[in-house]
């Protein structure tokens, strides 16, 4: 056997333990269409909705900006994080941010919406704490 078969066999055999099954591999899915969709592509939608619709003034483009930002890196990041653990942990800091996103809007706009992103935040991060640790087991 040459080194590059052997090479590929040790390869496909990591892999083949590496991957998760059962309710883990469901939750890690979940949680990479959440951070996608909802926090991702739908809450971008919703911040260019609003910033062309509204007047925007002052500091309140700082918030655009930061909404903007997150979740771009939001759907972008959901492409990878069910396989790289780094991806995981960044997720992980952007539910964080995403976290405090929703409080701003909940507490300085007044948006009631606000209070729906809490649960998906929650759900994802539920789903991904599941994921990760099935990952690393």
């Amino acid at each position: 056997m040459t080194d590059a078969s052997n090479a590929s066999s040790t390869l496909a055999g990591e892999q083949a333990v590496d991957v998760v099954d059962g309710w883990p591999r469901v939750a890690g899915r979940t949680a990479q269409f959440l951070l996608g969709i909802p926090l991702g592509l739908f809450q971008l939608a919703a911040v260019i909705g609003f910033t062309i619709t509204e007047t925007i003034t002052g500091a309140h483009w700082l918030v655009v900006v930061w909404g903007v930002a997150m979740s771009t890196a939001c759907a972008v990041l959901s492409l990878r994080v069910y396989r790289s653990t780094g991806a995981r942990r960044i997720a992980f800091a952007l539910l964080g941010a995403q976290a405090l996103f929703s409080l701003v809007k909940l507490t300085i706009f007044h948006e009631s919406a606000s209070l729906v992103f809490f649960i998906i935040i929650a759900l994802t991060t539920g789903c991904l704490v599941v994921y990760d640790r099935a990952r690393r087991a």
